[in-house]
């Protein structure tokens, strides 16, 4: 991401292509994350027949709100933390920093952002799995976010909302890949005024490949968040037991399934990542785009307007 653009403009962009992304995949996102928790065959129109079209979008409202902070705290951190870093290098804003800078910006922009939008995250998990666990939750209205948080302060206490954070650590490079990634598919497939302003089919491209290559490095650490934010503590355990870790869920899984199981509901991940990442690249290339062809007019008019 070698975008001149204030840091500001670059997370709106940013944050305003990954909710637009969300939007369009979310029943997609919905279906991987039961297949993730519950190891339940299911498909869209197995949903939609037992629970109706409306249950494609359980949780949809904390996820859109979820993405946008998260999307926006991103791009808003790793900007300021790369032009600063650029500006110690003495070079230009446009240039192209190491892959241990990259990275090391990314990762920590990733930690930033997670740290903050944990909670949300995690009440979606809880909406999105409530109709094929034994929840005991409301299922319907405006209450069901509020009641998901009620319960997990119930039952978890207030360090409940960052449950399954200790995997951010990790995860956190997933977003920080994708990026270098799609920098590197800018540079070697894009020449000239291309490379700074991607055309919106390689903006599409890059990001869909640069996330899958990212998913599928760091594919079980996402499953077994998953499994653990999606857990919930039955009235019959004792409040001071403790609920399932990251460690726990990753043994578990291989124990029961074998090492393929650590790669449940790939397919479903890559295609909505496909579908995700990419259209979260493409409308983010195209706002900038807009952004500076709109400045460029305003000091086109400012100087006929001096002028005459």
């Amino acid at each position: 991401m070698t975008s001149v653009l204030p840091p500001f403009v670059q997370a709106a962009s940013g944050s305003l292509g990954a909710a637009s992304a969300n939007a369009l995949t979310y029943p997609l996102d919905l279906i991987t994350t039961r297949i993730q928790a519950t190891e339940k065959d299911t498909s869209i129109r197995k949903q939609i027949h037992t629970y109706g079209l409306s249950s494609l979008y359980d949780g949809i409202g904390a996820d859109t709100s979820a993405t946008l902070l998260s999307s926006f705290l991103y791009y808003y951190v790793y900007s300021f933390l790369r032009a600063l870093v650029v500006r110690g290098n003495g070079k230009s804003k446009a240039a192209m920093l190491s892959l241990p800078q990259e990275l090391a910006i990314g990762y920590l922009s990733g930690i930033a952002s997670r740290s903050i939008t944990t909670p949300l995250n995690l009440v979606t998990v809880r909406l999105q799995t409530a109709r094929v666990s034994d929840d005991s939750s409301p299922q319907g209205g405006t209450s069901r976010f509020t009641a998901v948080c009620k319960q997990i302060l119930r039952e978890e206490g207030l360090r409940g909302f960052w449950k399954g954070f200790s995997s951010n650590f990790v995860l956190s490079l997933n977003p920080a890949v994708t990026l270098y990634l799609f920098q590197q598919y800018r540079s070697v497939m894009l020449k000239g005024k291309e490379r700074a302003s991607p055309p919106p089919g390689h903006s599409f491209v890059g990001g869909a490949l640069a996330n899958s290559i990212a998913v599928i490095m760091l594919y079980p650490l996402l499953l077994a968040k998953t499994v653990v934010q999606a857990s919930r503590r039955s009235n019959s355990t004792n409040s001071s037991s403790q609920g399932p870790s990251i460690r726990s869920s990753l043994q578990g899984i291989y124990t029961t399934g074998g090492f393929f199981a650590l790669y449940r509901g790939l397919g479903a991940q890559l295609f909505k990542g496909i579908l995700r990442q990419g259209t979260a690249m493409m409308v983010k290339q195209r706002i900038e785009q807009l952004v500076i062809q709109a400045y460029l007019r305003q000091r086109a008019l400012r100087r006929v307007q001096y002028k005459g």
